[in-house]
Parts: structure tokens; C-alpha cells; sequence
């Protein structure tokens, strides 16, 4: 990885040098959403989120099995497995890297997202979390509680911070208006602390464990801001549920396995964005990038098992 974050270094520095984004050739721009993506999937939080999402699969899967008689619950010491699902994790090996394989591939998810560089000029600085890159959906969080902070999702906003005075919020416009300082280079100068507070708030909530700040001192803020934003912090963010075929509009006569994330009842106010309230919500922004993007991971997957089946 160690050329590859050198890339993105260069182009992170750039746009904080020149605070335009007009400037950043196509490579770049493709290069800008892998480093989006990763930041994104790099984490201890999606380490967990990964985690927990394979030992719910599995053992949903394993029940479904257990129910329809093809599998039999009795372990060889008499016990029913079902009994003792609390006992063990299901896990893999390695349960980053399907998040990993899908930053580093899924440039074409968040492509059309139109940018706007949010400079900061308060005295209040921008704070970053190690859960950095945050999801948003503002337009539709009133109207259903979750599949709104999907990469395809419409409405989407993507909110990345680069420094103490700089991030990067990335946006569905179909879904947004954003009012420019600077139209030519996408960049919105920000002089309300009230603003800085509120996108700072959303690195409180969605921090796996620690805050990142430049100014020593400010222990005291942070903390308050914990206890102020207590009950938007929520440790089990992905949810779980079994379907039946009445319940759901999928291509098939089972029971599926559903999984969701539920964002927090909290969004920082922005006055430089508007609501398009004539549109209407869509699980998929371009119908058929995500099976293309699955078709496409599948076949890199399948080249690497014959390399491997290979050597």
C-alpha cells in the first residue's frame, strides 16, 4: 500500500494547498475516491461492524439450515448447538479485506457525488476521529430509518476531513443544492463556529474510540460535547433481521437475511445546503452500478483463486 498512500498524500496535499478541486486532473479524481473509500473501510470501527456482520450471517444461516431439517442441532456431547449460539463467533480470516477489496475497486459508486471543499475560518478548529470518513443523509432521514448511507444510496452526503481547516464534503445533487463561495472551485468558506461544532459533532458520534485535534486544552469541550451528543452515540449501529418472502420484494420464494445501518437522529445544520424536496429515494442512485460493481469484484476474485490454484 506503501505507493499508493503516497499517491493520495500528493493529492490530499494539493487540495490543501490550493483549495480547488478544478485543478485535480481525472487520474486524480479517481485516485480522490479510493482514498475516500478506503479511509472509509481502514478502520478498527469496520473491522468490528465486518465482524459482527459475518457472526450474524452465519449463524442466521446455520439456523435456517437447523429449521428446514438439513442440518442436525445436536452436538456429539448432546447438546442442542442452538442453545449455545452466545458460546462462540463465527469469524474469517482477514475480515477487512472483502471491505478493502471494495475501496479499492468501487471508484464508480461515488463518482458522480459533485464536491465541495468546506474551508474553515473560525477560530474553532475541524477535529477528525479514527472513524473518519462519516455518511450523512439528511434529505430522506426523516422518511425511512436505514439503507440511507449505502455508497449508492440517494441522498447521500460523505463528509472527510483533511485538516484542522479543511474537509472535503462529497454530495448526491440530485438531492442537494449547495450554495458556493467559490462556484469555479467548489469551495464554501465556512465562518460560523456553529457550523464547525456541528460537522465536528458528527466525528463525536461516529468515533470508534478517540478524537484527533491540533490545539492542546480542549479536553474539557470534548467532553462536554460527549455528554451533550450521549444519546446519538450508539455502539451497535448495523442491525439484523430474517425476512419472510411477504415481507420482502427480493427475486425469491425464501426467507432472506437482512442487514442494515441506522443513522443517528442527528445532523449538523448547514445553511450552504438545500434540500431538492422534489426527489424522491432511491436504494440506488444508478440502477445497475452496484450489480456491476459485484460482477466486477467476483471476477477479481476468481482470477485470484486460479493464480493461486496456479503457483
Amino acid at each position: 500500500m506503501d505507493d499508493l498512500e503516497n499517491l493520495h498524500a500528493g493529492i490530499i496535499n494539493k487540495l490543501r494547498d490550493e483549495r480547488a478541486f478544478f485543478t485535480l486532473s481525472d487520474d486524480e479524481i479517481r485516485h480522490f475516491c479510493v482514498f475516500v473509500l478506503l479511509q472509509r473501510n481502514r478502520t478498527k470501527q469496520t473491522k468490528k461492524e465486518t465482524e459482527s456482520l459475518i457472526d450474524n450471517l452465519a449463524k442466521e444461516y446455520l439456523q435456517l439450515h437447523i429449521e428446514s431439517g438439513e442440518v442436525d442441532p445436536e452436538l456429539q456431547d448432546g447438546r442442542n448447538i442452538l442453545d449455545h449460539f452466545e458460546d462462540f463467533k463465527v469469524t474469517r480470516e482477514a475480515p477487512l479485506s472483502q471491505p478493502m477489496l471494495q475501496a479499492l475497486t468501487g471508484i464508480d459508486l461515488i463518482i458522480d457525488l459533485e464536491v465541495a471543499i468546506l474551508e474553515n475560518e473560525t477560530s474553532l478548529e475541524f477535529v477528525i476521529s479514527d472513524h473518519p470518513v462519516v455518511h450523512d443523509n439528511i434529505r430522506f432521514k426523516d422518511e425511512i430509518d436505514r439503507y440511507l448511507t449505502g455508497l449508492q444510496s440517494r441522498g447521500l452526503q460523505i463528509f472527510v476531513p483533511l485538516s484542522d481547516e479543511l474537509q472535503i464534503m462529497l454530495y448526491d445533487q440530485a438531492s442537494y443544492f449547495v450554495d458556493y463561495t467559490n462556484k469555479e472551485d467548489r469551495r464554501v468558506t465556512i465562518s460560523s463556529e456553529t457550523q464547525v461544532e456541528g460537522l465536528n459533532d458528527l466525528q463525536m458520534i461516529n468515533a470508534f474510540e478517540s478524537i484527533y485535534y491540533r490545539s492542546s486544552g480542549q479536553e474539557g469541550r470534548f467532553r462536554d460535547a460527549q455528554e451533550r451528543l450521549a444519546e446519538y452515540i450508539d455502539e451497535e449501529s448495523t442491525v439484523f433481521q430474517r425476512l419472510t418472502p411477504d415481507e420482502h420484494n427480493f427475486e425469491t420464494d425464501n426467507e432472506i437475511i437482512e442487514s442494515g445501518q441506522i443513522l443517528p437522529d442527528y445532523s449538523p445544520t448547514l445553511p450552504f445546503v438545500r434540500q431538492r424536496i422534489e426527489t424522491e429515494f432511491a436504494i440506488e442512485r444508478r440502477p445497475g452500478v452496484l450489480q456491476g460493481h459485484k460482477e466486477f469484484m467476483d471476477e477479481i476474485l476468481e482470477d485470484a483463486r486460479e493464480e493461486v490454484e496456479d503457483t
